[in-house]
């Protein structure tokens, strides 16, 4: 292939991965709140006033001739239902006078059918019948099964030819008259009830709502508009500028507030991103002082190793077991500080599985206090373990010794003027109570509930350590909460602390 087709391939290549990153780049951006609340309003104005017109303009006849129809099955069913000839004139005229109703009741049973009772509606309106019309209702009924309602002029063309040749006949928009034609027996007399209505044309009724839903339609458009945007305005603000502020914490602007006006759930939303801010600034704050903290415990270490280092190398004479030892032991403290920092990230995570059996925690205190005696001789400390005899409890002794030794280091390095740690054991209604009681500074009731957080300094000001790394109290806890053991502290400034904890204990007796 020669240079210039790799060229034009290459090319090619370019143009396809512009495209495809200019298609990604072009995705359009989605709707936003207010312009969907204000489209929501219109198609809900728009769906309402297209029910109204089908109801109120097409479909205005047929719901008129569907009610007439209801209405003179129902008033016919109730004549038949009358028990005397008085009953059946009451309602007559009840129908008549309610409903514009014309009632006639025949005698059907003989030969020729003769009127019993007649009322008329109002005005000229008559219910007399030709007495050939009155067979016709009769016979159409018959064959209806006894009952029936329609047109009259459906009813005397039905008893007269077969009923496809009326079925189709279009009555809608004419001037007619309804009837329902009911046969009925009372005391062995077969009679039948005709009941007549007048069915008036709607079409200039049709007209009138147009023209007047046509202007109605016009108003309550302009109207949901300035509704809709009115709406969609004062529902999207409050979430718009929750919005802002919520960018500006994102930038790490923990300052900002969040009014949380407008509705329950944007005041909801609020109060939610305000204590997410004040856990940020928190959080924020602990970061920063846990770096300083971890940069400073790591710089002493390497300060002194890098220095001493540089000494024997640099001096003649000063490669001694003293300066050798110096080394050796600031490596111990930043080997102590890495495993510290790993134990307590597996802690939080919950990555450290324990290993839970019964052993004795007097025995386990009594071979921590075994390591202590140089530190004690050398540092002229007094460390005292009170206890009434030997306690088993269950649980990872290998993590309950780490507990009792970080307990132990956090007194020590308190400890300024009386030099005295005592740790005592108490049993009492089958729980095992640990404390460890020193006599130093003490620490102020509402700095209580913060010492357990890694690396917090009751007086922000980072002290020197005799043993531990800073983060031993914050181990503690994580080890003793997975132990599902009780805990805490109470202290008094001035008089020392006591760091608490406590165990269920075996009864070896009862085994």
């Amino acid at each position: 292939m020669s240079p210039c087709g790799e060229w034009d391939i290459a090319l090619k290549h370019s143009n396809i991965s512009q495209k495809k990153a200019g298609s990604k780049t072009k995705k359009k951006a989605p709707m936003s709140l207010r312009a969907k609340l204000t489209l929501y309003f219109l198609v809900f104005a728009g769906v309402l006033l297209s029910i109204l017109w089908i109801f109120q303009v097409v479909l205005l006849d047929d719901f008129y001739r569907f009610i007439k129809e209801e209405q003179l099955t129902r008033c016919a069913t109730s004549l038949t239902l009358c028990e005397s000839a008085k009953d059946i004139h009451k309602t007559a005229e009840e129908f008549k006078e309610k409903n514009n109703m014309a009632v006639g009741v025949y005698n059907t049973s003989e030969g020729i059918f003769y009127q019993t009772y007649s009322s008329k509606g109002n005005g000229e309106y008559s219910s007399d019948f030709m007495p050939h019309e009155v067979y016709g209702y009769y016979t159409y009924a018959k064959a209806q099964g006894g009952h029936v309602t329609c047109y009259e002029n459906e009813m005397i063309e039905g008893a007269l030819q077969d009923k496809a040749a009326f079925s189709s006949k279009d009555y809608r928009g004419k001037d007619e008259d309804m009837v329902s034609a009911r046969i009925f027996s009372r005391d062995g007399v077969e009679y039948m009830v005709l009941v007549k209505s007048h069915i008036a044309p709607v079409q200039s009724t049709v007209e009138t709502l147009r023209v007047l839903l046509s202007v109605i339609s016009v108003v309550f458009v302009i109207f949901a508009v300035i509704m809709a945007v009115y709406a969609a305005s004062r529902i999207s603000n409050p979430l718009t500028k929750t919005n802002k502020a919520a960018k500006e914490l994102a930038k790490q602007n923990y300052s900002v507030e969040f009014e949380g006006k407008g509705y329950r759930e944007i005041y909801e939303l609020s109060d939610t991103l305000s204590f997410a801010s004040k856990e940020l600034s928190a959080v924020d704050s602990l970061r920063r002082e846990l770096v300083a903290n971890i940069s400073h415990d790591l710089r002493t270490p390497l300060t002194m190793i890098g220095g001493y280092a540089e000494v024997m190398r640099d001096i003649p004479g000063e490669n001694t077991s003293e300066n050798l030892q110096v080394i050796i032991d600031e490596t111990e403290r930043l080997s102590r500080l890495v495993t510290d920092l790993l134990d307590l990230s597996r802690l939080e995570s919950g990555n450290i599985p324990l290993e839970i059996a019964e052993f004795s925690l007097t025995q386990m205190i009594e071979g921590i206090f075994a390591r202590y005696t140089k530190f004690v001789e050398k540092e002229d400390f007094s460390l005292c373990f009170e206890h009434t005899g030997e306690v088993f409890v269950k649980g990872d002794e290998a993590r309950l010794a780490q507990v009792v030794y970080n307990l132990i280091n956090n007194a020590i390095n308190y400890s300024l003027t009386d030099k005295t740690v005592t740790v005592r054991q108490t049993v009492s209604d089958g729980r095992v109570r640990i404390e460890v009681i020193d006599r130093g500074s003490g620490i102020e009731a509402e700095k209580l509930k913060d010492i357990w957080d890694r690396y917090y300094r009751v007086d922000k000001e980072h002290k020197q350590a005799v043993v531990g790394t800073g983060l031993g109290l914050s181990i503690v806890k994580n080890i003793l909460s997975q132990h599902g053991a009780r805990f805490g502290v109470i202290s008094r400034v001035g008089e020392g602390s006591n760091f608490w904890f406590e165990l269920d204990a075996i009864d070896k007796n009862s085994e």
